[in-house]
């Protein structure tokens, strides 16, 4: 179960194949901005994004059905293992960039890339899911953001701001986040407390002596930039792709011995963020209508 939605697994009568329906319910006067998913995912077409296969639309709800992306999300997913290394965070990041690159040059911004949608699939290839918070970006007008509503991730510091929006930068911060939160099972702010998080985000008060011993140059220098308080200060998708700390195959950056990081820490980051968050979505919680398959009509199918 999504925020704002439902995911149930189907099958192409076809083919047999495995599919995801995403069930998103809506109001009538709510209708465009859910339709906003079905106009961004049907324009897109990346390795590292999830393909939308087609489409239905009845009166009270639109079913969204894309490839099916088995695997764990990205925190998960190094949970999972005994030890990881930066190596195997830096591949990750290098396939989530390339995403948000593609996105970028298209004029799209996810705006919600948290871990829970950034799938890492069994043969490693990583996915990108959930754009019910994406928009289209004109470089003119910054996009409107509205944090979701039990979201833990610190959210970017010109979203914060009345009068400011989203811009491609908002992504960048994320994907810094998210990146703090591998190279150290914390967030990379001091305290819970919201108004004390809003001014340690907007001074940047980075906590990087609380990421894990041994980290390499290039990592630091990586967090420093895309958790830069001034969004125009971060280095774009493309620009953090031409670093040599991501750049592939790993002999573009200096040997060195490879620092493996136990993942017990991790472990209990991700089971005190479930916990927050069941707390959160119960005092959030949503009630999801029947569907009216008699009523329903294809938008598009593919």
């Amino acid at each position: 179960r999504g925020r704002h939605s439902i995911v149930k697994q189907c099958r192409e009568k076809s083919s047999g194949r495995l599919l995801a329906t995403k069930i998103i319910p809506y109001r009538p006067e709510k209708k465009q901005m859910v339709l906003r998913e079905f106009e961004i995912l049907k324009q897109l077409q990346h390795t590292n994004i999830v393909q939308l296969c087609g489409a239905f639309l009845s009166p009270r709800h639109l079913a969204l059905v894309m490839e099916l992306c088995a695997g764990k999300e990205a925190l998960k997913s190094l949970a999972a293992r005994a030890f990881y290394s930066e190596l195997e965070i830096r591949e990750l990041l290098r396939q989530v960039l390339c995403a948000v690159e593609y996105l970028h040059e298209n004029c799209i911004l996810h705006l919600d890339l948290r871990s829970e949608n950034v799938i890492v699939m069994d043969d490693s290839m990583v996915k990108i899911l959930d754009f019910g918070s994406a928009q289209v970006y004109s470089p003119d007008i910054p996009a409107l953001f509205q944090a979701p509503l039990w979201v833990l991730s610190p959210l970017a510091p010109e979203t914060l701001e009345e009068g400011r929006g989203a811009v491609p930068p908002t992504d960048i911060w994320a994907v810094g986040v998210l990146t703090f939160i591998m190279l150290s099972a914390e967030y990379p702010f001091g305290s819970d407390m919201p108004c004390d998080m809003e001014k340690d985000i907007k001074k940047g008060r980075i906590r990087f002596g609380r990421c894990y011993a041994g980290l390499s140059g290039g990592a630091i220098s990586f967090l420093k930039s895309s958790l830069c308080p001034n969004p125009w200060g971060r280095l774009s998708a493309s620009e953090c792709l031409s670093l040599p700390w991501l750049q592939s195959p790993p002999e573009a950056v200096p040997q060195q011995a490879a620092v493996h990081f136990s993942t017990t820490k991790l472990k209990s980051f991700v089971k005190d963020r479930e916990k927050r968050m069941s707390l959160l979505k119960t005092k959030h919680s949503m009630t999801i209508p029947r569907q009216d398959s008699r009523s329903e009509k294809t938008a598009k199918h593919g």
